[in-house]
């Protein structure tokens, strides 16, 4: 089972940082840091957000979310360097045109 607590130590010490240290950098004072590496406390998002930045650490990789299995087809990046070429003001005649598109070659027999 995923302990946020745990994996926040370890983010700490993989950096090297002791709590200290944390507490210095961040204003998070060290006895809540302690309470949150044991389990005691949960810290909000707002402190979470700042000490995975501190620790250089993604949401993704805390929350054990595989990012390379999100990875998009060839077909699928051409597509969206497509819609990023297209002027602003055509962004919606674009997403029309393949929304058309789609669903004519999906009802095709």
């Amino acid at each position: 089972m995923f302990e946020i607590g745990d994996f926040l130590r370890e983010a700490r010490e993989t950096k090297g940082y002791t709590q200290i240290q944390v507490m210095k950098l961040t204003g998070i004072n060290n006895k809540s840091l302690s309470g949150y590496e044991n389990g005691i406390a949960q810290p909000d998002l707002d402190t979470l957000s700042s000490l995975l930045k501190l620790y250089d650490v993604s949401a993704d990789k805390m929350l054990g979310i595989d990012t390379q299995n999100n990875k998009l087809s060839k077909d699928e990046t051409k597509l969206l360097k497509l819609y990023s070429e297209v002027p602003n003001k055509f962004k919606s005649e674009f997403i029309d045109f393949v929304t058309i598109s789609a669903n004519y070659l999906k009802n095709k027999k």
